[in-house]
């Protein structure tokens, strides 16, 4: 449609990495240039950001309010391309939720019903759960935990997402999939640049537990 074409046009390059640089466009004027989209266009782009701001909230969550989230996205949004990318999201919380609790000793969470949840229970006792070579982020990320290199960590959590997103939006051309990739890159590039970098190691802890967070299934 003409709509998408004029739309991803006005749109700014994104940097090739979500560390490379500020952002190219500020909220307010991305938010302006999605008000031309139709009303329910903006509505699925509208669940999209919301699921992204609920899952940078900096609360404590217990398992089971995350999977109920997670079951009622899966039940509200119809969208095959955003439902995949906050299933993959899902997925990495999953994960790294799942590789705290082991590391902690403790018992096998509540998990989402999700495929990568039933490689976790069959593997529970064992190192990354038998996963190593499928999620090869997986790895790095604890090595960069057992190097108390925090914010290397967040930084392979946010590799992965901007690379497969990236790929993602390599098949599209000027479509709405084109707006919603732009979009969820657009929130990484947001929160990698809301870090505080300086502190470096010395918040480590505090560092953690924003990427993991205060219940097993919160990063």
């Amino acid at each position: 449609m003409t709509m998408y074409y004029t739309l991803v046009a006005s749109l700014p390059a994104l940097p090739r990495s979500f560390d490379a640089g500020p952002s190219p466009i500020t909220a307010s004027t991305l938010h302006h240039r999605l008000s031309i989209l139709t009303d329910d266009d903006r509505r699925i782009v509208g669940q999209l950001s919301h699921f992204f701001r609920w899952d940078r909230q900096p609360i404590g969550r217990t398992d089971a309010e995350v999977i109920a989230m997670h079951r009622r996205l899966n039940h509200e949004i119809g969208n095959p391309l955003v439902r995949r990318l906050i299933e993959h999201r899902f997925e990495m919380r999953t994960l790294v939720a799942a590789v705290r609790c082991q590391r902690e000793g403790k018992s096998l969470p509540e998990l989402p019903e999700l495929p990568v949840s039933d490689l976790i229970r069959r593997h529970w006792n064992q190192p990354g759960f038998r996963m190593s070579s499928r999620y090869q982020w997986l790895v790095r990320f604890c090595h960069a935990l057992d190097e108390n290199r925090a914010q290397q960590a967040q930084r392979h959590l946010f590799d992965e997402l901007w690379s497969l997103w990236s790929r993602l939006d390599q098949q599209y051309h000027f479509t709405f999939e084109s707006i919603i990739l732009y979009v969820a890159r657009w929130e990484i590039l947001q929160r990698w640049a809301s870090q505080n970098t300086e502190l470096g190691e010395q918040r480590f802890d505090a560092l953690v537990d924003r990427i993991l967070g205060e219940a097993c299934l919160e990063i």
